[in-house]
């Protein structure tokens, strides 16, 4: 795989929503980025989540190009290596990679315009901007959930209903409803916040003596047009399956703590060559994560084939792990509360995604051998 290197500058790197957009990454995780131009110095400008940034890369790349992005490396310098590309010739022979070109440079994280709404001073600030009551931030925010609530089932489903992902399959409500967005759906709630933002600020436009109430709205229209475009690329996702009759679905749903939100990352996936066997012989996977307070960053892999349940729990942190360990008893008898049967159960040191590269790599040096 190709490496590029961010062109980055000290006062780049300081602007706040930038510098913590950096931090925010983890070596390992997958960007997606569009190629927007070629700076006059040479590097490349690209569109990764909603920001614009420049980069050296060795291999040549054409504007309006993706590139799926793996961060290899942090320091000295953020480092990236090229997973895969597709050209802009093949999106216009293909509408969904069109719509997809259109969507990656705008994703960012589902719970930042949350965060943003969340912060007294800035939520007090934003709401006398866009002259609205609390209500209506608060019908936003009743409907994030506790870690504890989504170990209810019926709880979890409600979340996974109101994530966004299945609103358009809503949509032949509207009639019975008057026309309205869904009440209590991530995405329709999202949308209904932006419809305000653009409303108030083509009215601040132009007003010299308002400028500098446009600031605000701008980065809170920027998180909300980023977390739609995350959501609607999940629902993109959700739309395709392979031949063998494979699909995935994934979700990112706001998990409140206190006064803070973190994302809970979710995948359900069924495994290729399952559609057209018993339901009970099916192969099923889910990995999640979370970030949690103290603990930091919990992943997950569950593989389940019919009553049968499989789980490895990974945590990079030493105490965290054998912390996890010792309440593995606790996990195995809330599974089985549900009718599961436990087949394995285990915590590992390490992220789910050194696990992936570590069996990758045994099972190329054994075909090897």
């Amino acid at each position: 795989m190709e490496e590029l290197q961010l062109a980055l500058t000290a006062a780049r790197v300081e602007q706040k929503n930038f510098g913590l957009w950096l931090k925010s990454w983890q070596v390992g995780q997958v960007l997606q980025a569009l190629v927007v131009d070629k700076a006059p110095s040479g590097e490349t400008v690209l569109r990764v989540g909603g920001h614009q940034i420049t980069a050296t890369v060795d291999i040549p790349v054409q504007k309006g190009a993706v590139l799926m992005l793996e961060v290899s490396s942090l320091s000295p310098i953020p480092t990236l290596k090229i997973v895969n590309a597709s050209t802009s010739s093949v999106a216009q022979a293909d509408p969904l990679l069109g719509k997809l070109q259109l969507l990656l440079p705008q994703q960012g994280k589902v719970v930042d315009p949350i965060m943003t709404l969340m912060a007294s001073a800035q939520s007090a600030n934003i709401l006398s901007l866009l002259g609205v009551k609390s209500d209506d931030i608060d019908r936003l925010l009743k409907h994030l959930n506790r870690l504890d609530q989504l170990a209810n089932p019926k709880l979890l489903k409600a979340a996974l209903g109101r994530s966004g992902l299945f609103l358009e399959s809503q949509m032949q409500l509207l009639a019975a409803t008057g026309g309205l967005l869904p009440s209590g759906d991530l995405k329709a709630e999202l949308l209904r916040l932006l419809h305000r933002v653009n409303r108030r600020l083509q009215k601040l436009r132009g007003d010299v003596s308002s400028e500098h109430m446009l600031g605000p709205l701008l980065n809170l229209q920027r998180e909300l047009e980023g977390a739609i475009a995350s959501i609607s690329l999940d629902q993109l996702a959700a739309c395709q399956t392979d031949d063998a009759g494979g699909c995935i679905w994934s979700f990112e749903i706001p998990v409140r703590f206190k006064d803070s939100v973190e994302s809970l990352l979710l995948t359900i996936s069924r495994e290729s060559d399952s559609a057209n066997i018993p339901e009970e012989r099916q192969d099923w996977k889910a990995t999640l994560s979370v970030t949690l307070p103290v603990l930091g960053m919990i992943e997950a892999e569950l593989f389940l084939r019919g009553q049968k349940v499989s789980v490895v729990i990974y945590s990079e942190d030493d105490t965290t792990t054998r912390f996890m360990d010792s309440h593995l008893g606790q996990l195995k008898t809330g599974l089985e509360s549900r009718g599961l049967d436990v087949s394995v159960l285990l915590c590992r040191q390490g992220s789910h995604l050194q696990e992936k590269n570590r069996v990758r790599l045994t099972t190329c040096l054994d075909e090897q051998a």
